[in-house]
């Protein structure tokens, strides 16, 4: 049965809603103060979801045309270690004084790392069309790599693994707020409003990309049948460069969002296993792993649903959480992956 011609009820975004809706709501009653109701839980876990969702977004059209990207958190760390290096070289006079660095600069400096990001996603490309190394083996080895690359180069620069930009308004790419009166929530919300529009434009964009052009139906009939799309004459190998590039860039976005949350470039320990977490938003939002298959709706939803899980259980588990953190994560993965299996099975999804 096609995505059209599906009844809405048996369309793996509702079930996930759903889920989401069970899960919110079990936490917020299991908890007897209620805290996940608060406009503090309310920020995290909407800065969270969106933070997660930029970059689950790349992920996901790596998937849906048939690849896997596991370097993800590498290129994380490396575009936050090449933003806080173009800041200090282009700005040392007003860092050194601790003020702005400027809207210029920061432009200049964002430009830098997307294009830094966008040479990763050329070099998976031509790993694997070039030489045919399979996607797995190609982005495992930058997961390894880039980290590395990130401290020889700011070790080199700064001898240090960390690079410190102590810049009021490069710190307000992250906390810069908007306040929000929400009716039954006590105190006002504040949104970190710069991730949120970030999040929003890649989200949007994919969408459309995805939804409503050719590359986008191109891209599914690559993950879909490779060799099919190939022969009905679709460029395969273009494909496979928009698709890593695009994946590299969202990752890049993040990368710069998390640096600023930090106050600096860290090739040390930032984005440590976040493709994992892309990889399980994607799947639990319904993306199938052979290609072909997911929607960018689907990964919203999932990453939601993961920051849900993953913040609730402090909530439950008072002493001692994290203990626990990864088994009931591991558990609620995998049974959100196979219910959407097994829907998939039942209604032809």
């Amino acid at each position: 049965m096609t995505r059209a011609g599906q009844r809405w009820w048996a369309r793996p975004e509702i079930w996930l809603l759903l889920a989401n809706v069970i899960v919110y709501f079990g936490v917020y009653f299991g908890d007897r103060q209620h805290n996940f109701g608060s406009a503090a839980s309310l920020q995290l876990l909407t800065t969270e979801t969106t933070m997660l969702g930029i970059f689950a977004i790349g992920t996901t059209i790596v998937i849906i045309s048939g690849g896997i990207d596991l370097s993800v958190g590498s290129v994380i760390a490396f575009s936050s270690i090449v933003f806080a290096i173009v800041l200090k070289q282009l700005a040392p006079a007003a860092l050194a004084a601790r003020g702005n660095v400027g809207p210029v600069v920061l432009l200049a400096a964002t430009a830098a790392t997307l294009a830094a990001a966008l040479l990763v996603g050329v070099l998976h490309a031509v790993l694997i069309t070039r030489l045919d190394l399979p996607p797995f083996i190609a982005t495992l080895g930058t997961l390894i790599g880039l980290r590395s690359l990130g401290r020889v180069i700011a070790q080199w620069l700064y001898n240090s693994d960390k690079i410190a930009v102590p810049a009021p308004d490069f710190r307000a790419l992250y906390n810069a707020t908007w306040t929000w009166s929400i009716p039954g929530i006590t105190g006002p919300l504040q949104v970190r409003w710069v991730p949120l529009c970030v999040f929003l434009f890649v989200a949007v964009g994919a969408v459309v990309l995805m939804r409503r052009t050719i590359l986008g139906r191109h891209l599914y009939a690559l993950g879909g049948n490779e060799e099919a799309a190939r022969l009905s004459g679709i460029r395969t190998d273009r494909l496979k460069y928009v698709a890593y590039c695009l994946g590299a860039v969202c990752s890049g976005l993040a990368g710069i969002l998390y640096a600023a949350r930090e106050g600096q470039g860290n090739s040390t320990n930032m984005g440590m296993g976040y493709e994992l977490n892309a990889i399980a938003a994607a799947v639990v939002g319904g993306a199938s792993l052979r290609g072909g298959v997911g929607t960018m709706s689907g990964t919203i939803l999932g990453a939601l649903f993961l920051t849900l899980v993953v913040n609730g259980i402090p909530n439950i588990i008072k002493i001692e959480s994290t203990l626990y953190e990864g088994i009931i994560v591991g558990v609620v993965v995998i049974l959100a992956v196979a219910v959407n299996q097994i829907r998939g099975r039942k209604f032809g999804g």
